[in-house]
């Protein structure tokens, strides 16, 4: 008996299967390309040899150059900031002073960078560490403007 269950199964084992043939060709392609370059950098390093020994220094940049990621696709890639354990209740004692002397409104955003430039505390998350902080201070009142999230005393 078919079914449309069946058919979604099969649709995906054809997908699954057609992602492992995309792996495979990226894989060799990537070793073909790292072979074309490590024939490319030898070449070079003969013609330095030819040259003289001052070219050298100069083929050893361009290989570790090559090596390098493209700083576009450096900018891409996010680094996860690593966990750092945080007093929540000394954090909300902060947070509270912050409020009391600027007696206005503050975003996130802002309150985040006076506890990092004041007090050198800085989540990995900064709405997760805030939230922990305020279950210690009931008395911060919490809006949204937009997208914004904005905190003052209540």
């Amino acid at each position: 008996m078919f079914n449309e269950r069946k058919a979604l199964q099969m649709t995906l084992q054809a997908m699954l299967e057609q992602r492992m043939v995309l792996r495979r060709q990226y894989v060799d392609q990537d070793k073909q390309l790292g072979a074309d370059i490590k024939q490319l950098l030898n070449r070079i390093r003969e013609m330095d040899m030819e040259a003289g020994i001052e070219a050298v220094e100069a083929s050893e940049e361009v290989a570790a150059a090559a090596e390098e990621l493209p700083a576009d696709m450096a900018k891409r890639i996010k680094v996860r900031k690593t966990h750092i354990r945080h007093n929540y209740q000394e954090v909300a004692d902060y947070i509270e002073n912050i409020l009391r002397e600027n007696m206005s409104p503050m975003s996130l955003v802002d309150l985040c960078l006076i506890l990092k430039e004041r007090h050198d505390v800085e989540f990995a998350s900064p709405y997760i560490g805030v939230q922990k902080s305020l279950k210690y201070l009931p008395q911060v009142k919490v809006e949204k403007d937009g997208r914004k999230l904005i905190f003052s005393l209540a």
